[in-house]
């Protein structure tokens, strides 16, 4: 995969140097759309299995389409994720056909469901769905920063299920969904269910959820956002408990600050986890553990960026990171998007 790494990033600096202008490329047919990206991210990593270790890793290649009218549409997406977080990365690998359980990089179906609207209010999807729950997106390339945090962590991300929404006005949807499968605890027929808003209330936007993991856990997830003077801010909280044992549960928080000065931006992203009565549900022995990401970004032009990022995690449990409480991670990426 290093070699494959070498030669996107060699692809991307060619990229890089083609004019480009808009957010998103039309396909020349009637409400269909075409976009996607890929980035090529290198990794220095302190506390893995074998010590410090660096890689280069292919982060991001998604192609999607999609299409909507009156009476439904569609969803698809493939390529590859590779899904690094603050607590692991250069040992990750890349996911297609995501939640099968393989053990290679793999290139494959990410996601992809059906759409019917059986009324203009109301819209329903079948098929592999990404999740409603929390702040960050699938694609790195789409987020305020390189890696994922501690709180997206214990989150419910991409899986199998039907989902239905209803639009009760501009400001305010409301769904519900069943799912089914490995993808959401490891075995073949495990379930869950979520219902949620989400909306705006003046200069803020909101989303509210809960996500009940069948025989295992509970989810209320809540983001709020809003950007004051050029800042983008946004703030997502947790709370979880286990289905056998109520007593056992965790929290967690992530703030995010965007301060933009034209092409450049400096992300921050600050978060708190913690177990409650040893549930292991952000997996820290019952203690808490905070991180600490800056992503100083410049984008290129209106589809291409680079981005260097450092995060710092430091755990109150004193063998959190093979025997140590705190460990680093420094990144590079250069991505392009359309």
């Amino acid at each position: 995969m290093k070699r494959c790494a070498g030669l996107i990033l060699a692809g991307l600096l060619t990229l890089l140097s083609c004019p480009s202008e808009g957010g998103e490329l039309q396909i020349p047919l009637p409400k269909l759309k075409l976009n996607g990206g890929i980035s090529a991210t290198a990794f220095r990593e302190t506390r893995t299995d074998s010590g410090t270790e660096s890689s280069l890793k292919v982060e991001d290649l998604v192609l999607e389409i999609s299409g909507d009218g009156k009476a439904g549409g569609f969803d698809v997406a493939v390529g590859t994720l590779l899904l690094p977080t603050v607590l692991e990365s250069s040992q990750k690998e890349n996911r297609g056909n995501f939640g099968l359980g393989t053990e290679n990089d793999r290139f494959g179906l990410l996601w992809g469901y059906a759409k019917v609207k059986p009324s203009e209010k109301l819209e329903i999807e079948a098929g592999v769905l990404t999740t409603n729950v929390g702040y960050e997106l699938p694609e790195s390339y789409r987020n305020f920063n390189v890696t994922y945090g501690l709180v997206w962590n214990g989150q419910p991300f991409i899986y199998r299920g039907v989902r239905a929404t209803y639009t009760v006005n501009s400001s305010l949807q409301v769904y519900g969904e069943y799912d089914r499968g490995k993808e959401l605890n490891g075995n073949p027929k495990d379930h869950a269910l979520g219902v949620g808003v989400g909306g705006a209330l003046g200069v803020f936007y909101y989303t509210a959820n809960y996500f009940d993991y069948g025989n295992y856990k509970n989810l209320i997830d809540l983001t709020l956002s809003t950007e004051c003077r050029g800042i983008k801010l946004g703030v997502d909280g947790d709370y979880q408990w286990l289905d056998k044992e109520s007593k056992k549960a965790g929290y967690g928080v992530a703030l995010y600050a965007v301060p933009e000065l034209g092409k450049f931006s400096l992300p921050v992203r600050l978060e708190y986890v913690k177990d409650r009565n040893n549930s292991g549900i952000y997996g820290f022995n019952g203690k808490g553990t905070y991180s600490v990401t800056v992503t100083p970004t410049y984008r290129l032009s209106g589809h291409a960026a680079v981005r260097t990022e450092f995060s710092y995690v430091k755990s109150n449990y004193s063998k959190a990171f093979n025997g140590r409480s705190s460990k680093e991670i420094l990144s590079f990426q250069i991505s392009y998007s359309f």
